[in-house]
């Protein structure tokens, strides 16, 4: 299948919007996106959204992806964040030894899906690379990804690695799907269509030029490999939930002209709770979303002008990011309380914005681990060993 090359995923986003909400319309029942969304993705550019140009992809500007996956995420939660993570692992290319990301990413249908977290593999040291096995959870886009990345801890001798501040040794590994067992665990409550199933890998050789880790210098010089990897991560993580907040907005005004609560004879749309839950809604939604472009922005603007990114950025990036998730599901709940009995029903739109919303904000991106750890910086303490220092690599 021959992907469909676009210079702008948001201008593309933007066209197939409504073909993408019609195609999502199911996927709470199959667990997984159908073929013809994710063909609609492909043809967005969004899988090659960060692949570097040199290797025929987009290297596009993070604003316009952020606002891509919104978009995509207001047609439906499962298609956003399917986007999303495909969009986000297409940065690998500018990171992996050059002869690795030419082997995955000159393929224009390439989409990675897997498991960072390091704690559930093991990678022995081997001639020209290493063996790797381990069972990883949440891979979503499991259906439709032909690679798979998978975290792992490497063994010298049978023991792990150990560095000089007392970690061990790790490593991202990406596998083809040929090597992967894909297993039906994928049962949740929101985000159902992203099929994020657990996966396993059993001793499984990978070379290494298909290893990376995030806080080694990347391959590629330009500004957008520069940008730090999961702390941009979290900032595209939270335009899902955003999107989905905008949706419910719409679908609650919708609804009120219409229903006539009990033991009354107006619209909710006429009543003082409606409103004051809808206007709490929006401001609360378009501040936290502007205030998340704006980080983004900032470090954006920062690296293009050749200057590091610091350990602080990362930690507003990761601050605003979970703050703009949180809020976004506060807002759909309010709504959901306003809306009355209407809302429970599965059919509902209401419950499906804010079930979606729910199972976003559980990411390790979004959790509220982020605002204690924000603390932490600001009162001088040492944020590094946390997550936020995963893609550190040493700026000043």
């Amino acid at each position: 299948m021959m992907t469909t090359v676009v210079s702008d995923p948001l201008s593309a986003a933007r066209s197939v919007a409504d073909i993408l909400r019609l195609d999502a319309a199911g996927v709470d029942d199959t667990w997984a996106l159908s073929s013809s969304t994710t063909t609609t993705l492909r043809n967005t550019g969004i899988f090659r959204a960060f692949t570097p140009r040199s290797l025929g992809g987009l290297e596009a500007d993070p604003m316009r992806v952020f606002d891509a996956i919104e978009v995509m995420s207001y047609a439906d939660g499962s298609v956003g964040w399917c986007a999303m993570l495909g969009g986000a692992l297409s940065a690998l290319g500018g990171m992996m030894p050059a002869d690795g990301a030419a082997e995955l990413f000159t393929d224009p249908d390439t989409i990675v899906a897997g498991s960072f977290d390091p704690n559930c593999g093991v990678a022995i040291e081997a001639e020209g690379g290493y063996r790797l096995s381990g069972r990883w959870p949440l891979a979503s886009g499991s259906c439709h990804a032909n690679w798979f990345i998978c975290g792992a801890v490497i063994l010298r001798d049978g023991a792990p690695v150990m560095l000089p501040h007392g970690v061990p040794l790790m490593r991202e590994f990406l596998v083809p799907v040929s090597a992967v067992n894909v297993i039906d665990t994928w049962d949740s409550t929101g985000l159902r269509g992203t099929a994020s199933n657990d996966f396993a890998v059993e001793g499984v050789f990978v070379p290494q030029r298909n290893t990376v880790w995030f806080a080694e210098p990347p391959v590629e010089t330009g500004p957008l490999y520069r940008m730090p990897p999961i702390a941009m991560f979290a900032a595209l993580i939270a335009a899902v939930p955003l999107g989905v907040a905008r949706h419910a907005i719409d679908e609650f005004v919708a609804m009120a002209a219409t229903k006539v609560p009990v033991m009354s004879q107006a619209v909710l749309a006429d009543k003082a709770v409606s409103h004051a839950a809808l206007g709490r809604a929006k401001v609360s939604v378009d501040a936290s979303r502007t205030h998340v472009r704006s980080i983004v922005q900032t470090v954006w603007d920062k690296v293009v002008e050749g200057r590091p990114p610091t350990l602080a950025d990362r930690g507003e990036l990761w601050n605003a990011s979970a703050y703009a998730g949180h809020t976004a599901l506060a807002a759909i709940d309010a709504l959901y309380t306003a809306a009355g009995a209407t809302s429970v029903y599965r059919r509902s739109p209401l419950d499906r914005c804010l079930r979606d919303a729910r199972t976003a904000v559980q990411h390790v991106c979004l959790q509220e681990q982020s605002f204690e750890l924000m603390g932490r910086m600001m009162n001088g303490r040492d944020s590094l060993a946390s997550v936020w220092g995963m893609d550190y690599r040493g700026e000043i």
